[in-house]
Order: structure tokens, then C-alpha cells, then sequence
């Protein structure tokens, strides 16, 4: 996969934030901010194969009837909420 380059554009309060996470992780402030933005874009890109796995699971689950649900009121009311 290829690379492009992108000039952004942050406050400098944000900036003092990020270069102090960055120092956290041994890091430098770039490092820090592309791993941090492509790490961001895989959650946004799809399900993981575990995920989509336990959602298929509690799917066939619900499917036959072994997944018993209870009310919000029924949850505030045990534990006198």
C-alpha cells in the first residue's frame, strides 16, 4: 500500500498533549500521530474476524432461543435503581 503526504494543522495546546503522549511511548511526535491516525482507521474500516465470529455466535444463539433478555425497568428494579 502506498503513501501520501498531508500537511495538518494543530492548535498548539494539542500539539503540547500529543508530544507528551509520544515521549510516553518512546516515540517521536510524528511516530506518534501516524501510528495513532492508522490505528483509528482500521476500528473504522471493518469488524475483526473475532468480532464478526462472537456476533454470528450470539446471532445462532438468539436464533434458538437460549439467550434470555431482560428489561431495563427489570435490571433497575434488582438492584434498586
Amino acid at each position: 500500500m502506498g503513501k501520501t503526504k498531508k500537511l495538518i494543522e494543530l492548535d498548539d495546546k494539542a500539539i503540547e498533549i500529543l508530544e507528551k503522549q509520544a515521549k510516553l511511548e518512546k516515540r517521536s511526535l510524528k511516530n506518534y500521530i501516524e501510528y495513532t491516525l492508522e490505528e483509528q482507521a482500521v476500528r473504522f474500516s471493518e469488524p475483526s474476524e473475532a468480532y464478526k465470529a462472537m456476533m454470528d455466535d450470539m446471532l445462532d444463539k438468539m436464533e434458538k432461543n437460549e439467550i434470555n433478555f431482560i428489561s431495563m425497568d427489570a435490571v433497575k428494579k434488582k438492584y434498586g435503581l
